[in-house]
């Protein structure tokens, strides 16, 4: 440690002369670690804000050069549609993670319900063969089960902590009923299973685990 006499302050490491005087400094002993006479300056991080009108102006940006070659081209591009809906669902998705972050199994939850969304307007839009509903929903609902009870022991979750989110995807597992019954699910086997597992799940829930139920449900709606 280096010392000033005429600035009164102590220099860490090793200096040829005073930084404020330009002075001599002689060498002191100590068994203390001295604060400098500087400020330290903190790096500064990117906001969340900031990150959220970084990603806000490239969509908007994108989403206006996507709309001028569309317009330009008289719509012959079909792809340009769904690149702007595609560019639509990664903001959307982006400013999902930053606000629930805290919360994997929101931003995951909330994350299908937009990708069952996209993908059965992406079907309806080029002429619907099907695909979506007969096998996109279905195996999309009973991959979320598997990572909602997975991701709910990773991370040591008790059940009245994830329950109602599995309670959530049942009901979207039901609406399953409505492609069924208008006629635009022709193979259905996909479908009925996933409400088959889902009320399988839900009903041993319900037998065993029922205060776990009423006691998210007290949380969730504060009764």
């Amino acid at each position: 440690m280096q010392y000033c006499p005429k600035c009164k302050v102590n220099i860490r490491g090793k200096k040829s002369c005073c930084p404020l005087c330009q002075g001599q400094v002689r060498e002191i002993e100590t068994d203390k670690e001295v604060p400098a006479p500087f400020p330290t300056l903190k790096k500064h991080r990117i906001s969340g804000i900031t990150f959220l009108k970084v990603i806000t102006f490239i969509f908007i940006a994108m989403e206006i050069i996507f709309g001028t070659v569309n317009i330009q081209t008289d719509n012959i591009y079909p792809f340009v549609g769904v690149s702007m809906l595609g560019t639509f669902v990664a903001w959307l998705t982006a400013v999902t993670t930053l606000y629930l972050r805290n919360n994997l199994l929101k931003v995951i939850t909330w994350e299908v319900v937009v990708a069952i969304l996209v993908d059965i307007y992406i079907d309806l839009r080029t002429g619907f063969r099907g695909w979506s509903v007969e096998w996109m929903v279905p195996g999309t609902l009973l991959g979320l089960a598997i990572a909602t009870i997975i991701i709910a022991k990773i991370m040591k979750l008790r059940l009245d902590e994830y329950i109602l989110y599995l309670v959530l995807d049942l009901c979207m597992a039901l609406s399953q009923i409505i492609f069924i019954k208008n006629g635009m699910n022709e193979f259905t086997w996909p479908a009925v299973i996933t409400i088959m597992v889902y009320l399988i799940l839900i009903a041993g829930l319900i037998i065993f685990r029922f205060e776990d139920l009423k006691n998210a449900s007290q949380k969730m709606f504060n009764m």
